[in-house]
């Protein structure tokens, strides 16, 4: 079974076409902001990309910064290797695991006691206000859409990772939701049972 590779994701993208540290890093947060991934992971990963033999840099590098500030780095272009693609291809056959669920809120439901409850309640409180907040700002066009033969595959694919967000998002506040309810409802009965 496939699993969630930072390093499969960050390749794909420089099959594409290569690329820039800083350029992939946009590039993540623009198309897989749901994966969350720090900004030293892009460079991180791309380390361990070109160790392996699937990215190779590519013609001279570029100095970019101040002279001033002395702070001049080396902007280095990035492209895939054919070893690269070939791994990437097999990454792409392999089965999908099911999604892992990992929740932060959830793994402190489970150690909590009920002293723990009003805290908890405000914390489902919040994150479900800030799904509702990440779910308005999704462009969530008909799914439909994304099979019809004048959408380019880019496109189409966009889209259905952004409907895969928005259903998810939904699915998390309504659980939420739900136990809001069930916290609430305990607190109104016995505040510090067990």
């Amino acid at each position: 079974m496939s699993r969630l590779s930072t390093k499969h994701v960050v390749l794909g993208l420089m099959i594409e076409r290569p690329s820039y540290g800083y350029l992939l890093q946009q590039q993540l947060a623009e198309r897989l902001g749901f994966l969350g991934l720090a900004d030293s992971a892009v460079y991180k990963t791309i380390e361990r990309l070109e160790a392996d033999g699937w990215v190779e840099e590519v013609g001279g590098t570029a100095a970019v910064g101040s002279v001033a500030r002395g702070a001049r780095s080396r902007r280095v272009l990035y492209r895939a290797t054919p070893r690269g693609v070939d791994t990437f291809k097999e990454w792409m056959a392999e089965p999908c695991d099911r999604a892992v669920l990992r929740d932060e809120l959830q793994a402190k439901l489970a150690v909590s006691t009920s002293a723990d409850l009003p805290r908890l309640m405000e914390m489902a409180e919040r994150q479900a206000q800030a799904c509702l907040a990440e779910l308005a700002q999704i462009q969530r066009p008909r799914l439909t859409l994304a099979g019809t033969p004048d959408v380019p595959w880019a496109v189409a694919a966009r889209m259905m990772a952004d409907d895969f967000q928005a259903r998810w998002l939904e699915g998390l506040v309504d659980w939420l939701n739900a136990i809001c309810e069930v916290m609430e409802e305990r607190l109104k009965r016995v505040p510090a049972d067990g």
